[in-house]
């Protein structure tokens, strides 16, 4: 049986998203969505409940993508609508410095598809002559109906007022970021405060919000969170990818990890340095997703490199030639992408290895999606059997399993 009853979505060029059945993978029903969302399909939301949500950011370089920044784009399941994104912009004078106060929310579904969460950082900062001088940042989080309306706050804090002494807040001053589950938002998210810098980010701490009856409750984590690849039961089971701190043209400086964080207990599932021993190359690899299966038994997680195996490959900054590590770490590359699974309790234990695939998301506990030479795969981990389709896809970014 698929879990929950999953289902397969595609987006089509030139303007539609089709539904697919999981079983036989015949198509179901088109729905039309914006040109724009072919573009960048990495920010296309869906929910199970077939809702979907395309909020560009209004400063996103790509042409075409940013210039609806102010309003986005809503199916609510029935009919498309094009909702107010409430983008604040107010400049004003303080002396002779210039007040900025800016606010652009970002709005995400709910699983249940019954309401639209938001949230923004939203700044006051001071400035003179485009130099930035100091900036107060306020973040909030609420909820509203589907048309933007009936607001309810979720969570508001301050950071307290920053200098910025290089002429450009971001590079030092905090803002925080969040994470929600890709189904939608259910009765929890977590944020994660951090200072983007000018060559690396640092990750200062992360908070778990989750509803309890009439309030939202806040648990600060262990440790900061980098990048959150998956959650589930209600925010306690967490992935989390332990990012590589390459800047300045370098890109292996530190030893990718993903984490599965669970009951206050830590299970490496990937560790870079212990899989490749890849200290002296600067080629990093890493996972691009990891999902866990419907009862949390198994990982799976597509695991990519910074550098292709046509590509040649130089030594890190700290890097001795060892032409057993480069033999080994071209070999690995001619694999990639490559989709492994493994157990959630023991990631030593690995039920699939699938060289030139990237994993979708998971049909049952037993079978995950997968893409295939341009062509969706569903993939039984238990027997190795594949049913393949006819559904040609050019990126996987394209598909979503809901």
């Amino acid at each position: 049986a698929f879990g929950q009853g999953q289902r397969i979505w595609v987006l089509t060029a030139p303007s539609s998203i089709v539904e697919y059945d999981p079983a036989t993978f015949a198509s179901k029903q088109a729905i039309p969505v914006p040109d724009e969302v072919l573009k960048s399909p990495r920010i296309f939301q869906m929910n199970h409940q077939g809702q979907m949500l395309f909020a560009p950011n209004s400063e996103d370089p790509s042409p075409d993508v940013g210039k609806a920044g102010e309003k986005f784009w809503f199916w609510d399941g029935h009919a498309a609508q094009m909702l107010g994104r409430e983008t604040i912009r107010i400049s004003s004078q303080a002396g002779s410095n210039q007040k900025v106060s800016e606010s652009a929310p970002w709005p995400f579904l709910s699983a249940d598809g019954a309401h639209l969460f938001w949230f923004t950082n939203q700044s006051n900062r001071l400035q003179r002559e485009n130099v930035e001088l100091s900036v107060s940042t306020t973040f909030r989080a609420w909820e509203s109906d589907n048309g933007g309306k009936q607001k309810q706050d979720l969570t508001t804090f301050d950071f307290p007022e920053c200098r910025c002494p290089t002429g450009s807040c971001s590079e030092t001053c905090p803002e925080a970021r969040f994470w929600v589950p890709e189904k939608g938002v259910e009765d929890y998210f977590i944020i994660t405060r951090l200072v983007e810098g000018q060559t690396e980010t640092q990750y200062l701490s992360s908070t778990l919000y989750q509803q309890a009856p009439g309030t939202w409750s806040a648990t600060d984590l262990p440790q900061p969170l980098q990048r959150v690849l998956d959650m589930a039961e209600h925010g306690s089971v967490v992935i989390s990818a332990v990012l590589d701190s390459g800047c300045c043209g370098w890109e292996n400086q530190s030893n990718d990890q993903t984490l599965l964080l669970s009951s206050g207990k830590t299970v490496v599932l990937f560790d870079e340095r212990a899989k490749y021993n890849n200290p002296d190359y600067d080629v990093s690899f890493f996972t691009e997703n990891a999902k866990l299966s419907p009862e949390h038994a198994h990982v799976a997680m597509t695991i990519e490199a910074s550098a292709k195996s046509s590509a040649p490959i130089q030594l890190s900054e700290q890097g001795q030639a060892n032409p057993a590590e480069s033999l080994r770490i071209r070999k690995a590359l001619t694999e990639l992408p490559v989709v492994e699974v493994v157990s959630a309790v023991d990631p030593g234990k690995r039920s699939a290895f699938l060289p030139h695939a990237y994993l979708v998301g998971w049909l049952s506990e037993k079978e995950i999606l997968v893409v295939e030479n341009h062509l969706l795969v569903a993939y039984n981990i238990a027997t190795g059997a594949r049913r393949r389709s006819t559904i040609k896809v050019p990126d996987p970014a394209l598909v979503f399993v809901r």
